[in-house]
């Protein structure tokens, strides 16, 4: 498929004009055009379109049909989404136009009311008996018809480009033979109408013009679009500067705002050449060919052909990018591994030349009776002696610091010992209190590294000054207990025995602050804390 390449045709019911575009970016380029006669259809003309055609394979092809038997019916349909909307509008073409092979819904925006239903301008082309064999020639070809499209649907977009913003235009303009008049409400087309032009002489060009403009207007009014008192801006398309004597008498006569526009102008801008902007039909192939597409009119089995050679071209681009890809990563691999490489070379040359170096140096060294595995052996040994002889003061400095911030803490009894097994029993707690015995606890082994000392600790305590009341007893020591556990130093805090009441003397009945003044009263616990592994001393 020709990528950049466009065919726009435009049919009349007397002659056919192709052009070939050139198409980039939504920039277009009219590089050649020429008219194929559609008076008698005999087989020369046929073949010189089909020549033509083959000349440009796989090229897109868009046909602008312009004919008198055209239909144009604004529709309110309720506003629905996916299918059903899909649904809703074929079955009202098919109310309207049931017979019709060129028909197509244009969506023209939103009721501004509360149900906010969807507005429709419902085209047909009753005839187009005109382009079957235009048709025919393009499917014989298997050429790609993108669509069939009306020429009035297209001059909505030139109304958009000239900014014209008035609420009630009529756009007249004159088409080799054929006089087309389309009205725009508020910038949207509602109806159009093609008149055949007479063969008139200069002078009665004027009449013709004000009859049919009059015509349109009784038209207009008729329809209900508008009233007889609406001011009407009727706008005359002019390329030779002829009009303006025309355009001051339907202001004269008729209730109406006439004005002219430049169309040679406005042509030129886009990129036609000042020959090719005297032909009125050239300026809407030219738009159509910059990507102003409307609504199109062809049935699915006519542009198949197209959707089909999309598809393909898709596969087609979808593969080079993935090609392209794989070479983008094989070569992003080829270039890591020859990196890889060459840093591994450096690195060989640069070891063998430390190595190098560490012989010259090491002829030097004075001669040792003491290999030097023995020495590392006993450089590690001393390592571990350091660290054997150990004192608690890691340990006092951090029970120092978590008491000072809960006074109401009292260590009674502290049982310190380097080790890695964390189930160590406390062997001398029984003759720490001897009135009061606390009860013996186990904790879980923990993952301890058999390799390694750690400091650990039974610590026996009391609260001060306690009352009896064991609830705030307990809440205090789980506190200082978190305390304990957010010290970086320390690896684990267990709490063996909670601050309760183990007195034998107490009953069940009455309150615990209810203690006799012979008893006597203490809030005890007991922990068990696991140091951190000192770091070596380097």
């Amino acid at each position: 498929m020709a990528i950049f390449s466009k065919i726009i045709l435009y049919a009349e019911s007397t002659r056919l004009t192709a052009g070939v575009w050139r198409t980039f970016l939504g920039s277009a380029k009219l590089l050649s055009y020429r008219v194929f006669e559609n008076t008698t259809q005999d087989n020369q003309t046929r073949h010189d379109f089909a020549a033509f055609l083959s000349q440009h394979p796989n090229t897109p092809i868009y046909l602008i049909a312009n004919h008198i038997e055209e239909d144009y019916r604004s529709e309110t349909l309720p506003h629905v989404l996916g299918t059903a909307k899909q649904d809703m509008v074929e079955r009202k073409l098919n109310q309207l136009f049931r017979n019709v092979t060129y028909r197509a819904a244009h969506f023209a925006g939103r009721e501004p009311d509360k149900r906010r239903d969807d507005r429709y301008l419902l085209v047909a082309l009753n005839n187009a008996e005109y382009i079957q064999d235009w048709i025919a020639q393009i499917e014989q070809q298997q050429a790609n018809l993108v669509g069939v499209y009306l020429l009035s649907m297209i001059s909505q977009f030139l109304v958009d480009k000239l900014k014209l913003k008035q609420p009630h235009v009529l756009l007249v303009e004159r088409l080799n033979d054929d006089l087309r008049q389309s009205y725009f409400q508020q910038g949207q087309l509602r109806i159009s109408r093609l008149s055949p032009i007479p063969d008139l002489a200069p002078s009665q060009w004027a009449n013709f013009y004000i009859g049919e403009t009059e015509k349109t207007r009784l038209y207009l009014s008729a329809q209900r679009l508008i009233a007889r008192d609406t001011r009407l801006t009727t706008l005359f398309a002019d390329t030779d500067g002829n009009l303006s004597d025309i355009c001051q008498r339907i202001s004269q006569e008729q209730n109406m705002d006439c004005g002219t526009l430049d169309f040679a102008d406005f042509a030129q801008s886009l990129r036609l050449t000042a020959e090719q902007s005297q032909r009125s039909e050239l300026l809407y192939m030219q738009l159509l060919a910059m990507g102003n597409v409307p609504v199109n009119l062809a049935p699915p089995r006519l542009t198949k052909p197209y959707q089909l050679a999309m598809i393909k071209r898709w596969i087609n681009l979808s593969s080079a990018l993935v090609l392209l890809a794989g070479v983008l990563l094989a070569g992003l691999n080829a270039y890591s591994a020859y990196e890889t490489r060459r840093e591994t070379a450096q690195t060989q040359a640069q070891t063998a030349m430390q190595q190098r170096q560490y012989q010259e140096v090491a002829k030097n060294f004075p001669a040792t009776p003491i290999p030097s595995t023995d020495l590392q052996i006993a450089a590690e040994l001393h390592d571990k002696i350091v660290l054997s002889s150990q004192q608690p003061d890691r340990l006092l400095q951090m029970l120092s610091l978590a008491l000072e911030q809960a006074p109401e803490m009292q260590i009674n009894r502290m049982h310190w010992a380097l080790g890695n097994d964390a189930n160590f029993k406390d062997t001398d707690a029984a003759a720490a209190n001897k009135s009061s015995p606390l009860p013996s606890a186990q904790v879980a082994a923990l993952p301890l590294d058999a390799g390694v000392l750690y400091e650990m600790a039974y610590v026996n305590g009391e609260i001060k000054n306690f009352k009896g009341d064991y609830r705030a007893a307990n809440q205090q020591v789980r506190q200082w207990v978190e305390t304990l556990k957010n010290n970086p130093e320390v690896l684990q805090v267990k709490l063996l025995q909670q601050p309760v009441n183990t007195n034998s003397y107490t009953d069940l009945q009455g309150s615990t602050a209810d203690v006799s003044q012979n008893q006597t009263v203490a809030a005890q616990f007991k922990l068990l804390l696991i140091l951190q592994q000192k770091r070596r001393p380097s």
